[in-house]
């Protein structure tokens, strides 16, 4: 059965986008972003709509080392391309002119950073549009400003080279790094493969030792020539019935069901066993359950017949068990884990029965 993944992996586990590294790296990113943003407040009128672009580019900065999904899906990336545009139209509006320093153009560098990871998180397109996006906002404001649209471009046109790098590298690292996942899930596979063959086998081991020595006695009589006493002959017939148990059986059987089954034998209760599967493919717990369900049965059985068949993998049942003596019993277990029988509705019908009294 193959190992199940509680996290998937992508791109992001290559590049140690989820060690505690990474976020340090980022909680530096966002000091420095911060630092230079509100130190460079020479003739800003309104702070505030600075703090609300550091907010947006920190967060859209964020959003990809926490983002799921590989690629990036668009309801993710294109939130964080938008932002980069965004939040140079909050910070730029509220720049002097002319700009008292070049450090007061710190998003278009800061929006460029994230944006360059949103390349490796398979996002290029998006990232591409929101660097256009940063162009076209400084190009406005330059023009509408008298400073001429060159100025907007030169400032800004420069964050297209580390763009340019970060798709090129994408373009090389993205498919090592899904062929170095796909051999990591191999060698997880593997490894669970080869678990749960050593553990079969384990347990057919067990089976055998447990059949050798019950067996084992009455071959040597048998082999002696002697004829068996009644007491060994109904031995000999609890020993084939074993024996078929784990053959039929499969991994309905351990220790406690095995022991169940060979006690309702001897009190008379003739045991099937069918395994049909089913349990190949759950968990350990679930196939616990059905082992306790099923040594309960054989437990409460005085006589009649109990079968227990496991239905084929896929089934919205995976075990059944019917007992007749005098009248039929049946409990199910679910594959869902849920535990069901119609002794309920016959305890129903017996209060029914002892109460006549009208409902209501």
């Amino acid at each position: 059965m193959m190992a199940n993944r509680t996290v998937r992996d992508d791109v992001r586990d290559i590049l140690g986008m989820r060690t505690r590294a990474a976020w340090l790296v980022s909680g530096l990113f966002a000091v420095a972003i911060s630092s230079m943003a509100f130190a460079a407040d020479d003739g800003i009128r309104d702070i505030r709509f600075t703090a609300l672009a550091v907010l947006l580019i920190l967060g859209a900065g964020s959003a990809m080392l926490l983002a799921p999904g590989d690629p990036l899906p668009a309801r993710f990336a294109a939130p964080a391309a938008v932002a980069a545009p965004l939040a140079a139209v909050l910070a730029i509006s509220q720049l002097p002119v002319p700009m008292a320093n070049s450090t007061q153009i710190w998003f278009l560098g800061a929006g460029s950073a994230y944006l360059n990871f949103l390349c490796v998180r398979g996002a290029p397109l998006w990232a591409w549009t929101g660097v256009l996006g940063q162009i076209v906002v400084s190009t406005w404001w330059t023009t509408h400003t008298g400073q001429g649209w060159r100025t907007g471009v030169g400032f800004s046109f420069i964050n297209l080279t580390p763009l340019l790098m970060a798709t090129f590298f994408a373009r090389v690292v993205r498919p090592l790094a899904h062929s170095i996942l796909a051999l990591r899930q191999q060698d997880t596979d593997r490894a669970a493969a080869e678990a749960a063959a050593q553990a079969a086998q384990q347990e057919r081991d067990e089976r055998v030792a447990r059949l050798g020595s019950a067996a084992r006695p009455l071959l040597e009589i048998i082999a002696s020539g002697r004829p068996l006493t009644a007491r060994e002959q109904n031995e000999c017939r609890l020993v084939e019935s074993e024996l078929r148990d784990d053959i039929l059986g499969g991994l309905m059987i351990d220790a406690s069901v095995g022991a169940a089954a060979r006690c309702a034998r001897q009190r008379g209760v003739a045991v099937v066993l069918d395994d049909g599967g089913g349990l190949d493919e759950v968990d350990a717990d679930l196939r616990q359950l059905v082992r306790t369900v099923l040594r309960d049965a054989l437990d409460y059985a005085d006589g009649g017949t109990i079968t227990a068949r496991i239905l084929p993998p896929g089934r919205g049942t995976l075990a059944s068990i019917l007992l007749r003596d005098n009248g039929e019993l049946r409990i199910e277990v679910e594959a869902s884990g849920a535990v069901r029988s119609d002794l309920d509705g016959r305890q129903d019908v017996r209060e029914a029965k002892q109460d006549p009294r009208p409902a209501g």
